[in-house]
């Protein structure tokens, strides 16, 4: 019998297959070893950029500015030698500054005193954000340097994975396979040897064209990326950047994360630790100072404001309590944003999410089995039927001021169930809205030894003393405080002269009393082009999309967004009223972030205005004045949020010499009133207004006598 003749593999082959192995297995291997080189280049890439927003910043500021404190300082003789601002003049030395001819020692001391003063209160406050219109260099290599960052702990432990399960059986498929490569060696082996290395090349060549081929590929795209690449990104994920950028331990990155709470309460909080291991997202730090005082505290009212992630900081709450073996957890919160509490926890969390809405008892009872949240509405929690000794391990009320009056349905069922829970987390943007004593009530619910020391303090004008006694029960902290990145928020009023078809009909309207009627000034025109507030929509909408923004406009009127909707026609998607499913409103804001530049969602403010997360628009249109503050900020916080990374421009159109001012002036008092309570813990008797229906009652009967003592005098 012949003896069987096995083909020497092409040798070229077989080194280009060995090249190809050796250098994926040794890349795979590397990567192991980036995550400090990498933190290092963002490091670096991060102080370049205060760097240079730090020099603008002082370029910006003209030489003068030294004399500010009227020090007599003889800035001309800085110019006559080409100094022309502050940060020239920094970078000029003792000696320097004393060649110029009219200076002494004593002048430059002055001199540079001033200069160091100027540059400390720079850097204490200086806001750095990330430029993504328009971005310099330095902005370029931070977010590259982010990016990778932000992408490469998941690739490494994905290469990891492959390198862990392909090195070994690798290097033996790379030996044999060598000795393919040498002709003369062939013709000594062995059939069995020869077939043994022919196997080898084989399964190398099977590895390579598997997942071990392209295990390189991604970390490779990762790192060569284009700047569109990154950029488009970060503007998808910038809250996940600026995580990052926290972690990098940046001294310019520091936050007031502990809301002005006592100095010894803020530490024992910082002690807290927390097992956050099956959260599937970073906490901001003050996200995670937020976790640390829900858990320490137990029962507590987390007021930050719109847009700061609240919701995040329960789902890590109960994350945490989970991994302490806590099991049963129950979210309550408006029909409205039932749907997105449960895509939030499923998406940033591995716990179970169960929806509980309505007379749903399999739901409910499928909850008490398996444990994990039940998100409910405030409707459906009268309807439970829980067992006596049936204990819940968390309760999360969100838009807790929904149950501030004691005396309804909603509220004796929500403290029914709070006899059942040993956590409590209250949770709302806007705790007062009107009256002191509906924060007191949220107070006394959680804990009443507290609302007792309040009732000692309230009418006190001692921010300090206020702060000291909600310290234990309420954190809450501002934009302003916590996310330094956030772009700028210009807020304008768009006054509109009314035709004379306008005036008859408001005019109408104000003697017929009727206040939702009077509202709609400009709008009740039946031919909108007519309407001097249509024409001004018309006009904004035209230059964001020129500017290529996305718009959304509120108005309380249903029948106004339909007029919207009909005058701006094919760029509006369907408007999101109070009759469309809470599931369908996240479907319409999910189609407008994949919308065309230019396109416009119409909203009822208050069906759109809470809930939902809108940052790929950033420019807002009121159609007309809202009649409370707390209305107005939660409709520009849908898009004046944590990962916003444009400039917000919010209108308001406002009708001249109407009832538009009145109560435009109404909502800068109430602003007032709740800044110097919620955000300065500072409370007094003005704080205490007259019932909702009683002020309006009296707008209406001042605007009618205004207009027929106007009419009198023509």
């Amino acid at each position: 019998m012949a003896k069987e003749t096995i083909t020497r593999p092409q040798s070229s082959d077989v080194k280009a297959l060995i090249a190809q192995a050796t250098r994926i297995d040794a890349g795979l291997h590397a990567m192991q070893n980036t995550e400090q080189e990498q933190r290092k280049a963002a490091q670096k890439a991060a102080q370049a950029l205060y760097d240079d927003r730090f020099r603008a910043a002082l370029e910006q500021m003209d030489v003068e500015h030294i004399n500010r404190g009227k020090q007599g300082i003889r800035v001309g003789l800085l110019r006559d030698r080409g100094i022309t601002n502050v940060w020239q003049l920094s970078q000029k030395s003792f000696q320097q500054l004393c060649a110029i001819d009219g200076l002494g020692e004593q002048s430059v001391r002055k001199i540079l005193d001033t200069v160091k003063s100027i540059k400390e209160n720079t850097k204490e406050t200086l806001r750095v954000r990330l430029q993504s219109q328009n971005p310099a260099q330095v902005d370029d290599d931070l977010i590259k340097a982010l990016y990778v960052r932000v992408h490469a702990k998941t690739l490494r432990e994905q290469g990891k994975a492959l390198y862990q399960a392909h090195h070994k059986p690798l290097q033996q498929e790379l030996a044999l396979a060598q000795k393919a490569c040498n002709g003369f060696t062939w013709l000594f082996r062995s059939s069995a040897s020869r077939q043994q290395i022919v196997d080898a090349v084989e399964k190398l060549r099977t590895r390579l064209d598997g997942e071990f081929g392209s295990g390189l590929q991604a970390w490779e795209d990762m790192l060569n990326a284009s700047a569109d690449v990154y950029w488009t990104d970060f503007r998808a994920n910038a809250p996940l950047y600026y995580a990052e950028l926290e972690t990098l331990g940046l001294d310019w990155e520091k936050q007031e994360s502990a809301g002005g709470l006592p100095a010894q309460l803020a530490a024992e909080i910082e002690a807290q630790p927390l097992n956050l291991e099956h959260l599937k997202a970073t906490l901001r730090s003050y996200q995670l100072f937020g976790t640390k005082y829900i858990v320490h505290q137990k029962k507590c009212l987390l007021g930050d404001e719109m847009g700061l992630g609240k919701t995040i900081q329960a789902i890590a709450a109960m994350v945490a309590l989970a991994a302490e073996g806590k099991s049963h957890f129950m979210v309550v919160c408006p029909a409205s944003v039932l749907i997105n509490w449960c895509r939030e926890i499923q998406k940033f969390s591995e716990l179970s999410v169960t929806k509980v809405h309505g007379n749903d008892e399999d739901a409910l009872l499928h909850w008490r089995e398996n444990g994990g949240v039940a998100v409910t509405t405030f409707e459906s929690i009268s309807r439970f039927a829980l067992p006596e000794k049936f204990k819940i391990s968390m309760v999360v009320t969100d838009e807790a001021h929904y149950v501030k009056n004691p005396d309804t349905k909603r509220t004796k069922a929500l403290l029914t169930l709070l006899e059942k829970t040993e956590y409590v987390l209250f949770m709302s943007g806007t705790p007062l809205e009107n009256r002191v004593e509906e924060m007191c009530f949220l107070v006394s619910c959680l804990q009443p030894q507290i609302a007792k020391e309040l009732e000692d303090v309230k009418f006190l004008s001692t921010a300090e003393q206020f702060r000291l006694q909600l310290a234990p029960v309420y954190l809450r902290r501002t934009r302003d405080n916590v996310l330094q990145e956030l772009p700028e928020l210009t807020e304008k009023e768009q006054w509109c002269d009314l035709g004379e078809q306008e005036k008859k009909d408001y005019r109408d309207a104000v003697l017929s009393g009727n206040f939702m009627a009077i509202r709609q000034v400009s709008w009740q025109v039946d031919d909108l082009h007519l309407s001097s507030k249509a024409a001004r929509l018309v006009e904004l909408c035209e230059q964001a999309k020129e500017q290529k923004r996305k718009v959304i406009v509120f108005s309380f009127f249903r029948s106004t967004l339909e007029k919207v909707t009909q005058l701006l026609g094919d760029r509006c998607m369907e408007p999101i009223t109070g009759e469309i499913a809470p599931a369908r409103r996240q479907e319409i804001v999910d189609a407008f972030g994949q919308a065309q530049d230019g396109a416009v969602l119409v909203s009822q403010v208050q069906a759109g205005g809470t809930g939902l997360n809108i940052q790929s628009a950033s420019v807002i249109i009121f159609c007309e004045p809202q009649i409370k503050p707390s209305i107005e900020n939660q409709a520009i916080a849908r898009a004046y949020r944590m990962g916003q990374v444009r400039d917000v421009l919010v209108y308001r159109l406002l009708a001249d010499d109407t009832i538009d001012e009145r109560i435009l002036e109404l909502l800068k008092t109430k602003q007032q009133q709740f800044d110097s309570f919620a955000d300065e813990s500072v409370v007094g008797e003005e704080s205490l207004k007259p019932s909702e229906s009683a002020w309006i009652t009296k707008l209406v009967e001042d605007e009618k006598k205004r207009l027929t003592e106007t009419a009198q005098s023509e």
